[in-house]
């Protein structure tokens, strides 16, 4: 490993979750225990269900998952020598890379996914929402689109910044439907409708922050071993308690910076960039936002470590 090498760690967010994503790491040391707790949260196990595929593609199912891969791929990084300078994770990932820099401890991470999981359900009680992926067009342009559809009673916004050109939109199914074709019309590379349970990262989500925020307020968090970043302002966390506490519950309804979190990791002279968890999703949008350092998947390289 090269001297000048500043690794900076980023944890998976839902969108690449499968029931594929545990495969090779059942035999990690601390998978039993980890599931295990995951298991007694849930009071069932997703994965010896009949309905297993369709289970995992919940939001509750898919959160707790995801940050339980992200976890497992830590603990073999970690064992192959890996020390981070810096953390980030998108969406429900942010709590992975609290984890991983000593925030909270893995029972701790469960508890706090799992209640944010179901806060965020409760704000979609009685009505769908849903996400879509825009590749190819320029963020006035899709924010137009937004703008248009709101005018018209349809609420759509900008949930993602993924990096220049790929965004994410989030809003009532309707208004995602009525989108599609105004987005088509401008000949976006691609438009994708995204398999995640509701509308996350915007207004929609006001209620569940308050609540998150009246529950992180009552749980003891640790002061982090290293710097994460935060996905609401794209820099790093608040370094006080209470200013870490409201942009965490801020984060549920906030649009995801990730660009302008990359731009920090960078700036903090970070050099490569290892996607800690399943896909390679995060480890794409590095290659369009700096291609001149390091990106790389754990995923790619296999869970045997």
């Amino acid at each position: 490993m090269r001297e000048d090498r500043r690794t900076a760690l980023l944890f998976p967010g839902q969108g690449a979750h499968a029931l594929a994503m545990l495969d090779g790491l059942r035999d990690c040391p601390s998978f039993d225990e980890r599931h295990a707790c995951i298991v007694e949260r849930l009071q069932v196990d997703p994965l010896r269900q009949p309905d297993a595929a369709e289970l995992i593609n919940t939001n509750l199912v898919s959160s707790l998952y995801t940050v339980l891969t992200s976890s497992l791929s830590l603990d073999l990084l970690r064992a192959q020598g890996t020390r981070p300078a810096a953390l980030a994770g998108y969406s429900v990932g942010q709590w992975t890379a609290l984890y991983a820099a000593g925030v909270v401890s893995f029972e701790q991470l469960v508890d706090i996914v799992h209640t944010r999981a179901l806060l965020m359900d409760d704000c979609f009680a009685g009505r769908r929402g849903a996400m879509l992926a825009v590749i190819g067009l320029s963020l006035p342009a899709v924010e137009q689109v937004c703008q248009e559809l709101q005018a018209d009673g349809w609420f759509l916004a900008v949930s993602n910044h993924n990096c220049v050109g790929q965004y994410s939109l989030s809003g009532e199914l309707a208004a995602v439907e009525r989108a599609i074709p105004r987005l088509a019309a401008l000949q976006p590379k691609k438009i994708q409708r995204l398999p995640v349970a509701g509308a996350w990262h915007c207004a929609l989500l006001d209620e569940a922050e308050r609540r998150f925020l009246a529950f992180l307020e009552g749980l003891p968090l640790g002061r982090p071993s290293l710097p994460v970043c935060d996905n609401v302002s794209g820099g790093f966390l608040p370094e006080d308690d209470q200013g870490m506490r409201r942009q965490l519950a801020r984060q549920v309804a906030a649009p995801v910076q990730w660009e302008a979190c990359m731009q920090t990791l960078l700036r903090a002279g970070c050099n490569e960039f290892i996607e800690t968890g399943f896909g390679k999703v995060l480890t794409s949008f590095g290659f369009f936002i700096n291609r001149k350092v390091l990106h790389r998947s754990f995923h790619d390289q296999g869970s045997s470590g």
